[in-house]
């Protein structure tokens, strides 16, 4: 194999990986969406998931929405820390992964 033709198996690569990357994070934030929805009692949870999709949208990273939802959950009253906040998103970023490969093996299948 040439040397241009590893080098761009590897970028082919590394986009691939980064879209995953991305999907994942944007299922991890619907999923976030949902429970912080569920604990705060609101009736409009797709307006709410849209909310946070765009609020981590508008800067990389998971802090944005970190610092969205805690607000949240504070105006509604409820006693949650930013620890418990990153320890739920965590366990979604693994979710949504799982759910990603179900996913894909799935549809290897066809």
């Amino acid at each position: 194999m040439k040397c241009n033709d590893r080098r761009r198996l590897l970028e082919d690569r590394y986009v691939l990986d980064f879209e995953r990357l991305l999907e994942v994070r944007s299922r991890r934030n619907h999923l976030l969406a949902q429970w912080v929805c569920s604990l705060i009692g609101r009736n409009d949870r797709d307006a709410y998931v849209a909310e946070v999709i765009e609020a981590g949208s508008s800067a990389p990273g998971d802090e944005v929405i970190l610092r969205k939802v805690l607000k949240d959950l504070k105006d509604a009253g409820e006693d949650v820390d930013g620890a418990t906040i990153q320890n739920e998103m965590h366990e979604l970023m693994f979710m949504a992964a799982e759910d990603m490969a179900r996913e894909s093996v799935k549809n290897e299948s066809f």
